[in-house]
This record gives structure tokens, sequence and C-alpha cells, in this order.
């Protein structure tokens, strides 16, 4: 009796485990036909056109046959001896750099100065995000007329020598002309990032700080700007990311000219690929971009974080 009453035993739990297992299979297969469109689309837009790009690099292609040869690093040896490669490499990192900080200290003032007591404030954040729901196009080709119509006869009519001609084709003027729209593009965006995380702080906190006499600054440095240290990390890093990969509205605006002037590695790799017909050098310039754009990421990340532990309170 009592062999089998082990033996009943025995396959009563193995059917238990096989009931638990059924049920594990089936909530992962659950999970996996949840996360299988993402992980296609992900496939289709973003690992696919990566890799591609990175084998296209170590060809001849011209973009349009598919004849092309294999030729290892050639492109990348090619880049390095590239003496025309340095203007847009240069205005790129500047064009970045001048964006990233004028970006993040408009949208922060603005987010602060519309936390405030405002009755127009909820308009006027309307008004500052429209531009973000904007063709970066169409924002590049209003802004080009402006420069040259408008604004242009605005500064003749006010003696205002400085809007008196078109800023964009002055060379010392119009990067960062072209970097004023693009804040003005893209300043809302990064506003409600800074909104969302200045509705956060507990009021408690200012009303404990003003007990103890502290107004104005610092109540910004002691209290607004630590708790808010994440989302700026944020911010930097998704403009900075954004002024690298910069094309549409720089297109539209100047065209990379004058003399060069705002010619941003993106629009070389347009040209290089679609007009000069070197698409495999083209990639090459992509893919160098890409890893520009990673390893300033990881650096950006990693003083940002270790800054907001040092942030004093």
């Amino acid at each position: 009796m009592s062999q089998i009453a082990q033996t009943v035993q025995h396959t009563e739990l193995r059917a238990v485990s096989m009931s638990k297992f059924l049920r594990t299979l089936r909530d992962d297969l659950e999970y996996v036909l949840l996360m299988a469109p993402a992980v296609i689309l992900f496939i289709v837009f973003v690992a696919y056109p990566v890799v591609g790009g990175i084998y296209y690099s170590m060809t001849d292609w011209n973009g349009v046959q598919m004849n092309y040869k294999f030729i290892g690093l050639q492109n990348y040896q090619t880049f390095i001896h590239d003496f025309y490669v340095i203007v847009p490499l240069r205005n790129t990192f500047v064009f970045a750099v001048a964006l990233t900080i004028a970006q993040n200290i408009a949208s922060l003032a603005l987010a602060v100065a519309l936390e405030s007591k405002l009755r127009t404030k909820n308009a006027l954040r309307v008004l500052i995000f429209i531009p973000v729901l904007l063709s970066p196009l169409i924002v590049g080709y209003v802004w080009n007329y402006l420069f040259s119509g408008p604004l242009r006869d605005f500064g003749l009519a006010m003696n205002i020598q400085t809007l008196a001609h078109n800023l964009l084709s002055n060379p010392r003027t119009a990067l960062m002309s072209a970097t004023f729209v693009g804040v003005w593009r893209m300043v809302g965006w990064t506003m409600v990032i800074y909104i969302a995380a200045l509705q956060g702080i507990p009021k408690e906190l200012y009303e404990a700080a003003g007990m103890d006499g502290a107004v104005g600054w610092n109540k910004f440095r002691h209290i607004t700007f630590p708790l808010i240290a994440p989302a700026f990390t944020v911010n930097m890093v998704i403009t900075m990311e954004r002024g690298f990969k910069e094309f549409d509205t720089m297109f539209a605006l100047t065209k990379g000219g004058p003399a060069n002037a705002t010619e941003v590695i993106s629009l070389t790799i347009y040209r290089e690929s679609f007009e000069y017909f070197r698409a495999g050098y083209g990639s090459t310039m992509g893919v160098i971009l890409f890893m520009i754009i990673i390893v300033i990421t990881i650096i950006q990340l990693y003083l940002l974080r270790r800054k907001e532990k040092d942030v004093v309170y």
C-alpha cells in the first residue's frame, strides 16, 4: 500500500509541476506576443538600418546600382584624411553645444516663470509648445523668409544694424541664427519636461525655506534645481543628441551656406549619398556620427549623474 501511495503522490506532484510549467509557459507566451510588434518594428526600422549602414560603409556603393564591391575600411581611411570634413564636424559641435546650452537655459527659465501665479500661463504654455508640432522643414523655410524679408526690413526701418542685413547670409552670424531657430522650435519640448519636474516638488519645502529666510536664488539653488536635476540630465542628453543629428531645419534655412558656415555633418552625409552618389562613403560618415553621439551621450550621463549626487540641498 505504501508503494501505491508513493506512486500516486509522485504522480500528483508531477501533474502539479506540469500544470505550473504550462501556466508559466502560457504567461511567457503572452508576454512574447505583447512584445512581438515592438520587437518587429525595432528590428525593421532600427536594427536593420544600423547593421545595413555599417555594412554599406565598407562598400563602394553609389546608392543606385547594386553591383557594389566590398572594400573593407577604405572609406574610414578616406574619412580620416578628408580635409573637407573638418568644417562640417566643427560646425556640428558648435551648433550642438550652443543649442544645448541656450535651449536648456531658455526652457528652464520659461518653466519657472510659467509655474508662477500667472493668469495666462496655460495659454502661454500652448503658444510656446506650438512650434514643436510644426514640420521642421516648414519652420526652416518660414524663418528663411523672415530673415531675408520682414526682419531685415524692420532693422532698416528702425536703424538696427544687426538686423539690417540678412543674418543667414553672413558667415559670422549664420550658425548662431540657425541655433536661434533650433531653440525656438524645440524650447517648448524641454520646457514641458521641466514643468513636470517642477510640479513634483512639494510646496511645503518652499514654505519651510521661506520661514528660514530663503528667497529667490537661494530657493532655486537649494530646493528647485536639486529636485529637478534628473529632468536636467534628460534634457541635456536629448538636446545634445538632436543638435548632432540636425538636418531638415538647417537644410531649409541655409543648405549649408554661406561659404559652408552652416554645413553640418548631416548635410555632408546627404550630399555624399544623394548628390555625389557616394552612398558607401556617406554611410561611413553616418556610422562615425553614430559613434560620436554614443560616446558623448555616455560621457554626459556619467558626468551629469555624478553631478546629481553632488548637488547641495
